[in-house]
């Protein structure tokens, strides 16, 4: 049988959540099955080192204006060139690009599109999905989402999605999150940021930005070390925005001692092995990557009911779950989990078996062939 000729476009390779998981599941979609091109058009290619350039054709092609037809005319020569039977498209805007490259195409690729959002970021992406994306994602024979809650806030704003809908988790490969090998490097990193050895370690990994609320974990964290008798730390890996504000509300809050600004950190894993809970305080999520690395090493989560979350952590039993905004609430959960540490270690475990039976890498890729295969 002939390979299925598969085009993945998107927009950027720079580090994150979307980029970063449509370049694992083109790696990892078998060479016989397919052959595989992946398209980008924006600045930004930090991932490209993780792309399997042996067995994957990458196309760099540069946008150079807002709405650029070179660049659809680019993408309807390569499928042309290429023989391309499948085009999928990661985020609305690669769409957009896919659809008019097909315009200037003699081929007639089938679509599919993987949407990661959930609540557009502002009123001109809700004109823009309302007078443009809303009838992009007809021409879509299927329209990926990453969990069921993202799932149904979509199709409640457009039916027709429901019969094109597929629901496919993202994963994450677990055996690369195994607390055991890191120990050493989170005890270093310890060391390094002179937090005592039998301090408790809080820690948040999440740009800072407004809607990923440091500032009520904050409020919190005030909360737990003025009411409770631990010695607490913490951590805050991230850029954005928000920094400056938020510095200046560690000094008002008398938190300078307490609260470490890490910026990018590259590699997750020993700051995940040195703490003893991450918090996701935000109001704003699909299906968090970041949740399911910290589950899968073993560090309970405390995270806000939004998006995909409740579909990953069981309240009280493999994560704690709270409400958006909930100073007190968030207060509790952490002294909650912080007070016992055979408590901690039970919900660490059960975080960990959730992401190996649901949220895997392989689960995700074979779910993706399934569906590519059925529009073959």
């Amino acid at each position: 049988m002939a390979k299925r000729r598969t085009l993945f476009i998107v927009p950027s390779l720079r580090r994150a959540g979307a980029e970063n998981q449509v370049v694992q599941l083109v790696n990892g979609l078998p060479d016989d099955v397919f052959e595989k091109h992946l398209l980008s058009y924006l600045p930004g290619d930090e991932l490209l080192a993780n792309l399997d350039t042996d067995q994957v054709a990458y196309h760099r092609v540069r946008r150079k204006a807002k709405i650029d037809l070179s660049l659809a005319r680019k993408i309807g020569k390569t499928i042309d060139e290429e023989k391309i039977d499948i085009v999928h498209c990661t985020l609305e805007n690669a769409l957009l690009y896919g659809l008019l490259g097909a315009r200037n195409a003699v081929r007639k690729p089938r679509f599919i599109c993987a949407i990661h959002t959930t609540r557009q970021p502002s009123w001109k992406n809700d004109v823009a999905y309302a007078l443009i994306y809303k009838h992009m994602l007809k021409r879509c024979a299927q329209v990926w989402f990453m969990c069921e809650f993202q799932a149904l806030h979509w199709t409640d704003r457009a039916p027709f999605l429901r019969e094109r809908q597929r629901i496919i988790y993202n994963g994450i490969r677990a055996e690369d999150f195994v607390l055991v090998d890191h120990i050493d490097s989170g005890i270093a990193l310890r060391k390094k940021l002179a937090v005592p050895g039998e301090a408790k370690v809080i820690c948040s990994v999440a740009g800072l930005r407004h809607e990923k609320r440091h500032d009520v974990l904050l409020m919190s964290f005030k909360e737990l070390c003025e009411k409770s008798e631990l010695d607490c730390y913490l951590l805050l890996a991230g850029s954005g925005p928000m920094e400056n504000k938020l510095r200046t509300t560690v000094n008002q809050l008398g938190l300078e001692s307490r609260v470490i600004f890490l910026g990018e950190v590259s590699d997750v894993r020993p700051l995940l092995a040195m703490s003893d809970c991450k918090v996701l305080a935000s109001t704003a999520e699909t299906f968090s990557m970041a949740m399911l690395e910290a589950m899968a090493m073993q560090v309970p989560v405390i995270c806000t009911r939004v998006g995909g979350a409740p579909e990953a952590i069981r309240d009280r039993e493999s994560g704690i779950l709270i409400s958006p905004g909930d100073v007190k609430e968030l207060a509790n959960g952490l002294s909650w989990i912080l007070s016992d540490d055979s408590r901690r270690s039970q919900v660490g475990a059960a975080a960990r078996r959730s992401v190996t039976r649901n949220f895997t890498y392989t689960r995700m890729v074979e779910q993706s062939h399934s569906c590519l295969i059925a529009e073959s």
